[in-house]
């Protein structure tokens, strides 16, 4: 291993290559901070007659040990049980979860609605795109005037629906891209992926407020239906498993410019699960990153790139220093340039999620997420995951 040497000489190329990428990831991070900070947030208020009727619409498949507990989440919400339905879409579950919707329909005050999408859809006529199916028919079924997405194995608060229809009235919004988080997470491994997933979150919302959406979540997204029928849908992507969030997204920005915002509201989080093993973590990520090709905004595609660039760079830079092609210095500065400005941007993030404890978990997953980056990049080149029980491509 190079001894590190305080007047080594000249500078080399690649010390000076090097810094560049970081110094440009680092100032791109620190932008994403600064437009985190300047998000709104939505002024509380109670819910009037101008408000709009919110359709809850749900696509599940395989949920039985965690619908009737978003069912009892959903009946306690702080807005009036007229004020919202719920449409549980079921797409051909093996399990109990159509029956637990079924019996649990009487006893909830709010109007509840199962559709079963094998009624609705022909042998084989989704392709890989049953999830964009279900939600599909969940809001051609849809008497409200706005969608709100979640999944089967979320947890939302009593306050959800309420910060939405809040947001929604009275302003120009054809979109809402919600806050999501993880809970209950017990090990090493869930709590890293609740750092993670922050950064995730994070970067959407900032992306958004600088008026480039780049990522959503489907767990807590809400949309007009007259913006959901003026795109058409699904319509160019409902081939595909995945994006049925984020291609809406892009669809929707570019029909109806500045009017898809972040909420930046904790009563708005929904909370889902980390993965419990690598397994269903890689196929999810593998399933997620599966999407960047098919952007079709060339600046999406840039920011992608730079992110790659950057990750990719520190691998090879810490390769480089035990190879004596880059020296301690840069390696050094780099790192500090890096890390200091993703941990200012990730905490502001953690403490709007309420998760200050995972502030400590900010450096240890620094120390793995280059590679993680650089390995799903790779991974994802190559066709083909498990979702659902299905392997799709």
């Amino acid at each position: 291993m190079p001894v590190w040497q305080p007047d080594a000489g000249p500078i080399k190329l690649p010390d000076c290559l090097f810094l560049f990428i970081q110094l440009l990831y680092s100032l791109f991070t620190l932008l994403l901070w600064a437009a985190w900070r300047r998000i709104g947030r939505s002024a509380s208020s109670s819910l009037t007659p101008a408000q709009p009727l919110l359709s809850v619409v749900i696509a599940v498949r395989d949920e039985e040990d965690n619908i009737g507990t978003l069912l009892q989440d959903l009946d306690k919400q702080s807005c009036a049980s007229d004020a919202f339905e719920v449409i549980v879409v079921d797409d051909h579950s093996a399990d109990r979860t159509a029956r637990i919707v079924e019996e649990t329909a009487p006893a909830v005050s709010f109007p509840l609605r199962l559709l079963h999408l094998h009624n609705y859809l022909a042998a084989g006529a989704a392709g890989a795109g049953y999830k964009k199916e279900a939600i599909r028919c969940g809001v051609e079924a849809a008497r409200g005037e706005w969608i709100v997405l979640t999944d089967g194995d979320c947890r939302v608060g009593s306050g959800w629906l309420k910060s939405i229809a809040t947001e929604v009235t009275g302003n120009s919004a054809q979109m809402i891209s919600g806050p999501v988080t993880f809970h209950s997470e017990a090990s090493f491994f869930q709590k890293m992926q609740t750092v993670e997933f922050a950064s995730l979150i994070g970067s959407g919302a900032a992306t958004l407020q600088l008026g480039l959406p780049t990522m959503c979540n489907a767990a807590n997204l809400a949309f007009s239906k007259r913006a959901f029928q003026d795109v058409n849908g699904y319509a160019g992507t409902a081939h595909t498993a995945t994006g049925d969030d984020l291609f809406l997204m892009h669809k929707i920005h570019t029909r109806f410019p500045g009017c898809v915002r972040f909420l930046k509201e904790r009563e708005s989080i929904v909370y889902t699960r980390a993965k419990a093993d690598w397994q269903s973590f890689y196929q999810q990520r593998k399933r997620w990153a599966s999407k960047w090709n098919l952007y079709q905004d060339r600046r999406v595609t840039v920011l992608a790139v730079l992110v790659f660039l950057s990750n990719a760079a520190l691998l090879a830079g810490i390769t480089g220093y035990f190879l004596d092609a880059l020296t301690g210095q840069a390696l050094l500065a780099g790192i500090v340039l890096r890390f200091a400005s993703e941990f200012l941007f990730l905490g502001s993030v953690l403490l709007f999620l309420k998760k200050p404890a995972m502030l400590r978990w900010i450096f240890p997953v620094q120390m793995v997420y280059f590679l993680y980056v650089t390995f799903f990049a790779i991974m994802a080149q190559k066709r083909g995951y498990v979702w659902k029980g299905r392997k799709l491509y």
